[in-house]
């Protein structure tokens, strides 16, 4: 397959915060109906790769999702917790297992945006946030 595509890129921005989050409560990139609450949804909204000198810059927003029927200061909780958890990564970078097994690393975890109120639906309340994630590209599998 070497010759149809390269072998090194930035790893799926989306699956390494999940995966980094998912100890902290259920996360993924989509929520399906039925899913816990409270939950942490990721998104992968922006960003820039650099091919000369192999490294992504990316934007992820990660909303927390609670019951409003727990009330706002339940929701408020819940989301300081994801918050803290994302500063954790900013200032220890460690790595991260993939649901694959394979260990990635991030280069650098910025705040763009600290978390907001955002509205969600009649039952669902949220917070969003968004973090600036480097990360330098790695070798794929299947490459």
């Amino acid at each position: 397959m070497d010759d149809i595509i390269v072998a090194e890129c930035a790893d799926d921005v989306e699956a390494v915060v999940v995966a980094w989050l998912t100890a902290l409560r259920r996360s993924a990139a989509f929520r399906r109906p039925g899913d816990p609450l409270p939950f942490t949804l990721v998104h992968h909204v922006t960003g820039t790769e650099s091919i000369d000198e192999s490294t992504a810059d990316a934007v992820v927003s990660v909303h927390t999702l609670c019951d409003k029927a727990a009330g706002e200061s339940a929701a408020a909780d819940e989301c300081q917790l994801t918050h803290r958890r994302m500063l954790l990564l900013a200032r220890e970078l460690d790595p991260i297992t993939l649901p694959d097994g394979r260990m990635v690393s991030v280069d650098y975890v910025t705040v763009e945006e600290p978390p907001i109120w955002e509205p969600y639906s009649d039952t669902i309340l949220r917070k969003v946030a968004r973090y600036r994630i480097g990360a330098t590209y790695s070798v794929q599998p299947g490459s």
